[in-house]
Protein backbone atom coordinates (compact mmCIF):
# COMPACT_ATOMS: atom_id res chain seq x y z
CA UNK A 1 0.00 0.00 0.00
CA UNK A 2 1.36 3.35 -1.01
CA UNK A 3 1.63 5.84 1.78
CA UNK A 4 -0.94 8.17 0.69
CA UNK A 5 -3.18 5.09 0.57
CA UNK A 6 -2.03 4.07 3.72
CA UNK A 7 -3.22 7.48 5.23
CA UNK A 8 -6.54 7.70 3.55
CA UNK A 9 -7.35 3.96 4.60
CA UNK A 10 -6.80 3.85 8.62
CA UNK A 11 -9.42 4.88 10.00
CA UNK A 12 -11.85 3.08 8.21
CA UNK A 13 -10.18 -0.59 9.23
CA UNK A 14 -12.14 0.18 12.51
CA UNK A 15 -15.24 -2.02 12.42
CA UNK A 16 -16.94 -0.10 14.81
CA UNK A 17 -16.08 3.35 13.08
CA UNK A 18 -17.16 2.15 9.85
CA UNK A 19 -20.88 1.17 10.76
CA UNK A 20 -21.11 4.27 13.04
CA UNK A 21 -19.62 6.74 9.68
CA UNK A 22 -22.44 4.41 7.19
CA UNK A 23 -24.89 4.78 10.01
CA UNK A 24 -24.50 8.78 10.09
CA UNK A 25 -23.79 9.73 6.80
CA UNK A 26 -25.84 12.40 6.43
CA UNK A 27 -25.55 12.94 2.58
CA UNK A 28 -26.78 9.49 1.81
CA UNK A 29 -30.52 10.95 0.49
CA UNK A 30 -28.81 13.98 -1.01
CA UNK A 31 -26.23 11.77 -3.06
CA UNK A 32 -28.90 8.89 -4.39
CA UNK A 33 -29.50 11.75 -7.40
CA UNK A 34 -26.07 12.29 -8.86
CA UNK A 35 -25.71 8.35 -8.53
CA UNK A 36 -28.48 7.46 -10.45
CA UNK A 37 -27.51 10.47 -13.06
CA UNK A 38 -24.12 9.33 -13.12
CA UNK A 39 -25.31 5.72 -14.54
CA UNK A 40 -27.89 7.17 -16.42
CA UNK A 41 -25.45 9.58 -18.74
CA UNK A 42 -23.22 6.32 -19.00
CA UNK A 43 -26.39 4.28 -20.33
CA UNK A 44 -27.17 7.07 -22.95
CA UNK A 45 -23.90 5.96 -24.70
CA UNK A 46 -23.35 2.88 -23.83
CA UNK A 47 -26.59 0.43 -22.51
CA UNK A 48 -24.80 -2.34 -21.81
CA UNK A 49 -21.46 -2.24 -20.42
CA UNK A 50 -20.17 -5.49 -19.13
CA UNK A 51 -17.97 -4.58 -16.13
CA UNK A 52 -18.59 -1.77 -13.36
CA UNK A 53 -15.97 -1.39 -11.15
CA UNK A 54 -16.13 0.51 -7.90
CA UNK A 55 -13.01 1.87 -6.19
CA UNK A 56 -13.08 2.84 -2.41
CA UNK A 57 -16.67 1.56 -2.11
CA UNK A 58 -17.75 1.10 1.09
CA UNK A 59 -20.83 0.07 1.63
CA UNK A 60 -21.41 -0.50 -2.13
CA UNK A 61 -23.80 2.10 -2.28
CA UNK A 62 -22.70 3.36 -5.60
CA UNK A 63 -21.89 0.59 -7.31
CA UNK A 64 -25.76 -0.76 -5.92
CA UNK A 65 -26.78 1.67 -8.19
CA UNK A 66 -24.93 0.62 -11.23
CA UNK A 67 -25.60 -3.01 -11.48
CA UNK A 68 -29.55 -1.83 -10.48
CA UNK A 69 -29.12 -0.21 -14.21
CA UNK A 70 -27.53 -2.31 -15.99
CA UNK A 71 -28.74 -5.54 -15.13
CA UNK A 72 -26.35 -7.97 -17.56
CA UNK A 73 -22.97 -6.01 -16.19
CA UNK A 74 -20.67 -7.63 -13.35
CA UNK A 75 -19.16 -5.34 -10.32
CA UNK A 76 -15.98 -5.25 -8.74
CA UNK A 77 -16.58 -4.16 -5.25
CA UNK A 78 -13.22 -2.51 -3.81
CA UNK A 79 -11.96 -1.19 -0.97
CA UNK A 80 -8.72 -1.03 1.47
CA UNK A 81 -11.24 -1.84 4.19
CA UNK A 82 -11.77 -5.30 5.80
CA UNK A 83 -15.01 -3.51 7.85
CA UNK A 84 -16.47 -1.94 4.74
CA UNK A 85 -16.00 -5.44 2.81
CA UNK A 86 -18.63 -6.96 5.62
CA UNK A 87 -20.74 -4.00 4.84
CA UNK A 88 -20.66 -4.31 1.11
CA UNK A 89 -21.76 -7.67 1.32
CA UNK A 90 -24.81 -7.00 3.43
CA UNK A 91 -25.88 -4.62 1.05
CA UNK A 92 -25.21 -5.93 -2.19
CA UNK A 93 -26.01 -9.58 -1.20
CA UNK A 94 -29.19 -9.41 -3.68
CA UNK A 95 -26.58 -9.34 -6.44
CA UNK A 96 -25.26 -12.64 -5.79
CA UNK A 97 -22.61 -13.82 -7.83
CA UNK A 98 -22.40 -10.70 -10.18
CA UNK A 99 -20.26 -9.29 -7.48
CA UNK A 100 -16.75 -10.04 -6.92
CA UNK A 101 -15.00 -8.43 -3.49
CA UNK A 102 -11.17 -7.58 -3.34
CA UNK A 103 -9.38 -5.69 -0.81
CA UNK A 104 -7.17 -3.36 -2.41
CA UNK A 105 -5.70 0.17 -1.74
CA UNK A 106 -7.63 2.68 -4.17
CA UNK A 107 -3.77 4.39 -5.00
CA UNK A 108 -2.59 1.32 -6.80
CA UNK A 109 -5.19 -0.62 -8.65
CA UNK A 110 -2.84 -3.00 -10.39
CA UNK A 111 -4.07 -5.84 -7.83
CA UNK A 112 -7.80 -5.50 -9.26
CA UNK A 113 -8.05 -5.27 -12.70
CA UNK A 114 -5.59 -5.74 -15.58
CA UNK A 115 -5.53 -2.59 -18.03
CA UNK A 116 -7.94 -2.24 -20.78
CA UNK A 117 -10.29 -4.31 -18.80
CA UNK A 118 -13.09 -2.03 -17.19
CA UNK A 119 -16.12 -0.66 -19.08
CA UNK A 120 -17.07 2.05 -16.06
CA UNK A 121 -14.98 2.83 -13.17
CA UNK A 122 -16.59 4.64 -10.19
CA UNK A 123 -15.36 6.52 -6.63
CA UNK A 124 -17.44 8.55 -3.90
CA UNK A 125 -16.26 10.44 -1.35
CA UNK A 126 -12.31 8.77 -1.53
CA UNK A 127 -10.10 10.82 -3.79
CA UNK A 128 -10.48 14.29 -1.57
CA UNK A 129 -8.09 12.08 1.41
CA UNK A 130 -5.78 11.99 -1.24
CA UNK A 131 -3.32 15.30 -2.29
CA UNK A 132 -2.88 16.99 -5.57
CA UNK A 133 0.28 14.72 -6.74
CA UNK A 134 -1.54 11.77 -5.12
CA UNK A 135 -4.87 12.49 -7.47
CA UNK A 136 -3.54 12.64 -10.51
CA UNK A 137 -1.71 9.38 -9.61
CA UNK A 138 -4.93 8.01 -9.06
CA UNK A 139 -6.58 9.65 -12.46
CA UNK A 140 -3.63 7.69 -14.25
CA UNK A 141 -4.11 4.41 -12.95
CA UNK A 142 -7.99 4.45 -12.93
CA UNK A 143 -8.07 5.60 -17.04
CA UNK A 144 -5.66 2.41 -17.38
CA UNK A 145 -8.00 0.32 -16.29
CA UNK A 146 -10.75 1.20 -18.73
CA UNK A 147 -11.23 0.11 -22.19
CA UNK A 148 -11.39 2.53 -24.98
CA UNK A 149 -14.70 4.24 -24.52
CA UNK A 150 -14.71 3.92 -20.97
CA UNK A 151 -15.85 5.92 -18.48
CA UNK A 152 -14.77 7.62 -15.11
CA UNK A 153 -16.79 8.54 -12.93
CA UNK A 154 -16.22 10.43 -9.46
CA UNK A 155 -18.40 11.92 -6.93
CA UNK A 156 -16.50 13.87 -3.99
CA UNK A 157 -15.93 16.86 -2.00
CA UNK A 158 -13.90 19.57 -3.69
CA UNK A 159 -11.76 22.53 -2.36
CA UNK A 160 -12.98 26.13 -3.54
CA UNK A 161 -10.96 29.30 -2.81
CA UNK A 162 -11.20 31.37 0.06
CA UNK A 163 -13.60 33.90 -0.69
CA UNK A 164 -16.52 31.21 -2.42
CA UNK A 165 -15.56 28.72 0.74
CA UNK A 166 -16.97 31.71 2.94
CA UNK A 167 -19.73 32.24 0.62
CA UNK A 168 -21.10 28.70 0.43
CA UNK A 169 -20.47 28.26 4.31
CA UNK A 170 -22.35 31.29 4.92
CA UNK A 171 -25.81 29.94 2.89
CA UNK A 172 -25.85 26.65 3.36
CA UNK A 173 -27.87 25.98 6.56
CA UNK A 174 -30.46 27.40 4.96
CA UNK A 175 -30.76 24.39 2.40
CA UNK A 176 -30.34 22.36 5.39
CA UNK A 177 -27.84 20.72 4.19
CA UNK A 178 -25.23 19.01 7.07
CA UNK A 179 -21.78 18.74 7.26
CA UNK A 180 -21.55 14.83 6.96
CA UNK A 181 -20.55 12.45 9.72
CA UNK A 182 -18.26 14.03 12.50
CA UNK A 183 -16.71 11.12 12.84
CA UNK A 184 -12.64 11.81 12.75
CA UNK A 185 -10.74 10.67 10.32
CA UNK A 186 -8.14 11.76 8.09
CA UNK A 187 -8.47 14.18 4.95
CA UNK A 188 -5.70 16.44 3.02
CA UNK A 189 -6.51 20.30 3.27
CA UNK A 190 -6.56 22.13 1.52
CA UNK A 191 -9.12 20.05 -0.91
CA UNK A 192 -8.34 19.69 -4.28
CA UNK A 193 -9.78 21.89 -5.97
CA UNK A 194 -12.71 21.67 -8.66
CA UNK A 195 -9.04 22.61 -11.16
CA UNK A 196 -7.00 19.99 -9.84
CA UNK A 197 -9.94 17.21 -10.63
CA UNK A 198 -10.38 18.11 -14.50
CA UNK A 199 -6.16 18.64 -14.65
CA UNK A 200 -5.75 15.00 -13.40
CA UNK A 201 -8.51 13.53 -16.09
CA UNK A 202 -6.60 15.79 -18.77
CA UNK A 203 -3.39 14.18 -17.60
CA UNK A 204 -4.58 11.05 -17.66
CA UNK A 205 -5.83 10.99 -21.14
CA UNK A 206 -9.41 11.62 -20.24
CA UNK A 207 -10.74 14.63 -22.42
CA UNK A 208 -14.24 14.73 -22.55
CA UNK A 209 -15.09 15.34 -19.16
CA UNK A 210 -18.05 17.55 -17.52
CA UNK A 211 -19.43 18.51 -14.41
CA UNK A 212 -23.14 17.73 -14.53
CA UNK A 213 -24.12 17.82 -11.11
CA UNK A 214 -22.98 19.77 -8.07
CA UNK A 215 -23.81 21.09 -4.33
CA UNK A 216 -21.84 23.38 -2.42
CA UNK A 217 -18.49 21.53 -2.12
CA UNK A 218 -19.11 17.85 -4.13
CA UNK A 219 -19.42 17.34 -7.81
CA UNK A 220 -19.75 14.59 -9.73
CA UNK A 221 -17.20 13.74 -12.59
CA UNK A 222 -17.65 12.32 -15.14
CA UNK A 223 -15.47 11.43 -18.35
CA UNK A 224 -15.37 9.50 -21.22
CA UNK A 225 -12.47 7.32 -22.24
CA UNK A 226 -11.66 8.33 -25.79
CA UNK A 227 -11.83 5.39 -28.42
Amino acid sequence: MTAAGEQAAAAWRDESFARSWADGDSFRDLLNFPRHLAAAIVEHDNPAPATIIDVAAGPGAVLAVFLDAFPGAKGIWTDASEAMLDLAKENLARFGDRVTYRLADMTDLSAVTPEGSADVITTSRAAHHLDRDALARFYADAASRLQDGGWLVNLDHIGPDDVWDQRLRAVRKQFSVADGPKLKHHHNYPLTSVADHLDGFAAAGVNDVEIPWRAFYTCLFTGRKAG
